[in-house]
């Protein structure tokens, strides 16, 4: 091979990768998708720390978590716009649970939801599906005591059982 040719296949090397790295520090936002559609945004301003534990997809920054089984992780991309762009789009919980008498309560949940509870350290303690009337019931007498999260696929509460 020629010095000349050599050259310019380097300089073309060099600008295919230049574009590359362009097309990549366009994207602002890593977006997941899970199972039931909803999204999950995170702004790469805000440098999301993304981790899998036994099963386990967090994607967390200082302002939000996302703690779900990577099973319910549809897909996720990066993008240079925001999911949403009002605020009727975006798709969250009516109600928080109610727990009483060791049991957690959820209502106005999609048929068919699953309502995990992890450890504080990723692994799944208890989970239930909502029923077709949009209601969950989750026993946390079994748990020991302690700090656990109870997860929606758009929700995330820390509960503690004492």
């Amino acid at each position: 091979m020629t010095k000349t040719v050599l050259n310019r296949l380097i300089v073309l090397l060099s600008v295919m990768l230049l574009g590359l790295t362009a097309k990549a520090q366009t994207a602002q936002y890593l977006i997941v998708t899970q199972q039931d559609e909803s999204q999950v945004s995170f702004a790469l301003a805000e440098k999301p720390v993304i981790t899998l534990t036994d099963g386990i997809f967090k994607a967390e920054t200082t302002t939000q978590t996302l703690e779900i089984a990577l099973a319910d992780v549809l897909n996720y991309k990066f993008s240079d716009q925001a999911p949403y762009t009002d605020i009727e789009q975006v798709k969250t919980d009516a109600t928080k649970p109610v727990i009483e008498a060791g049991k957690a309560h959820l209502d106005a949940l999609k048929p068919g939801t699953v309502v995990n509870v992890f450890t504080v350290d990723g692994r799944r303690a208890a989970s239930a599906s909502a029923g077709a009337d949009g209601t969950a019931d989750i026993d946390l007498g079994g748990l020991g005591a302690g700090v656990y999260i109870l997860a929606t696929p758009t929700a995330s509460y820390k509960i503690y059982n004492r």
